[in-house]
């Protein structure tokens, strides 16, 4: 697999003049949860998000559109507030292609329950990094958090200056006393994700996210009996920092709530199965069902 910026280089070289954005994004709005007809307006917000997201560029890199990041974002209304405020939850999810096959794989799954904001009909969605708002930065920040958790899968640690921005969006929003970003007590609020992600305590974590695609994933078919050692070997780099902390984090959350089932799949056949079950059933019980497979 050639990393993102290796591939950047070569389609700078071959592009014509107009060039491709990052994303490929889908966009879902359901505000069937809100009382009478007079929230109907909100539905534009699926093209506005679509257009927002889809149409800028959230790097300096050229993109070809086979090359586009595939994701998706979900938008479900879960309170109306008045005519203008809103609480609502966001569910994001990316993926990326196994290398020499024509499968996918999840690469982030994760669900913001936390969202309020104003949104007026009509209002449209301008970018501006220089201004928080409540709206606009928490979808800079989540396409920021696809974008680097994506590079971090093609090189190691390949995201951070998008992982950055996003973090630099989480301190903005601190700094104007907005909601959702960092609860006391709450390891899972929203600007914990990046803190964490960035910290170089979880540096494990992130090079062990780039093994698991490139050496594992990317080279399963070719020579999956060499895959199933490295991917032993990062579940044990996960566990030692999960030992270190004596509890899962934010940032491992997501890793297992991505993965799971894949790993539970790809491991099915595995010598090392066993070793494999008695780690994640550590780390991730939530999921022990799940794994059972492995040893029974």
């Amino acid at each position: 697999m050639i990393p993102r910026a290796a591939i950047a280089v070569v389609l700078l070289a071959l592009a014509p003049a107009s060039r491709a954005q990052e994303m490929a994004c889908t966009v879902s709005v359901n505000i069937a949860q809100l009382p009478g007809t007079e929230y109907q307006f909100l539905s534009e917000l699926q093209g506005e998000v679509l257009r927002y997201v889809n149409g800028r560029s959230w790097t300096d890199d050229v993109f070809a559109d086979r090359e586009r990041i595939d994701c998706s974002m979900q938008i479900v209304f879960r309170e109306a507030q008045g005519l203008s405020r809103f609480r609502a939850d966001l569910i994001v999810q990316s993926s990326r292609p196994i290398w020499g096959t024509t499968q996918r794989t999840n690469v982030l799954v994760l669900s913001d329950t936390d969202w309020q904001f104003n949104y007026n009909r009509g209002q449209g969605l301008i970018y501006n990094p220089s201004r928080y708002d409540a709206f606009n930065s928490v979808i800079d920040y989540y396409a920021l958090l696809i974008v680097g958790y994506d590079y971090d899968t093609f090189s190691q640690l390949g995201g951070t200056v998008y992982l950055e921005r996003a973090r630099a969006i989480a301190e903005q929003a601190r700094g104007a006393g907005a909601e959702g970003w960092f609860i006391p007590g709450d390891d899972y609020s929203r600007g914990v994700l990046v803190q964490q992600l960035l910290d170089t305590r979880f540096e494990p974590l992130r090079r062990a996210y780039f093994r698991y695609h490139f050496d594992v994933l990317d080279h399963f078919t070719t020579a999956h009996e060499e895959s199933w050692e490295k991917a032993l070997e990062v579940l044990r780099d996960v566990n030692t920092l999960y030992v270190e902390f004596n509890a899962r984090r934010h940032a491992t959350d997501v890793f297992f709530t991505t993965k799971y089932q894949e790993i539970a799949d790809m491991l099915a056949d595995a010598p090392q199965r066993t070793e494999a079950y008695e780690l994640l059933v550590e780390m991730d019980a939530s999921h022990q069902s799940t794994y059972d497979a492995l040893v029974n």
